[in-house]
């Protein structure tokens, strides 16, 4: 679930998860940002940073963002079509909330498949505590999208993603809230 056309209250939210995970990446990354939206913010905003960069979702045309960084169309299944240790780090921005647990412990493996030895994922999930708030603000006031938040299977706390992390071989790094407690950012480390 897609949301193509941000209204400001969306693009404010993306920007705070953007300002969130922009200081871990550096010039040399390699960056795989998996469920890139529509809009591939992340991957404009950040182009002349990295050394590489690809970006993936079901809701994109395949194109060249510039001569390093491109967009990929694909609907992720069970398997991301690329190389084994491929990408220094892996961006995630709201994205494992919505996919049902069987899908979250396929790309988990695929994660871990990409990333190059002792390379990250990097996501953000909105919290429990999220929960009412995004419900607030898309149900009762109108102002972010229905669909989305409607989209959501689950709302991952620190210890979900603690549990995700060892379950798959990662070490969480970092792990805060931010947005009043509504949002978090976890940075896995590949063991």
């Amino acid at each position: 679930m897609g949301t193509k056309e941000f209204n400001i209250v969306d693009k404010l939210i993306s920007w705070m998860r953007l300002a969130k995970v922009i200081p871990f990446i550096e010039k040399d990354d390699v960056i795989l940002d998996f469920g890139c939206g529509y809009q591939a913010y992340l991957l404009n905003h950040i182009k002349d940073k990295i050394k590489k960069g690809v970006g993936i979702d079901y809701d994109i045309r395949s194109k060249k963002i510039a001569p390093h960084v491109e967009t990929r169309n694909l609907l992720f299944k069970d398997r991301i079509p690329d190389f084994d240790k491929s990408y220094s780090k892996i961006v995630a921005l709201a994205v494992i909330e919505h996919l049902e647990s069987p899908v979250v412990a396929r790309l988990f493996r695929e994660f871990y498949r990409v990333l190059k030895p002792g390379g990250a994922v990097i996501l953000t999930t909105p919290t429990p505590f999220g929960k009412a708030i995004l419900e607030f603000l898309a149900f009762r006031l109108g102002v972010i999208s229905k669909e989305e938040v409607s989209d959501h299977k689950k709302y991952y706390n620190k210890t979900d993603l603690q549990n995700l992390a060892k379950q798959y071989r990662f070490e969480v790094e970092k792990y805060y809230s931010f947005q009043f407690g509504g949002n978090s950012l976890c940075v896995m480390r590949k063991l």
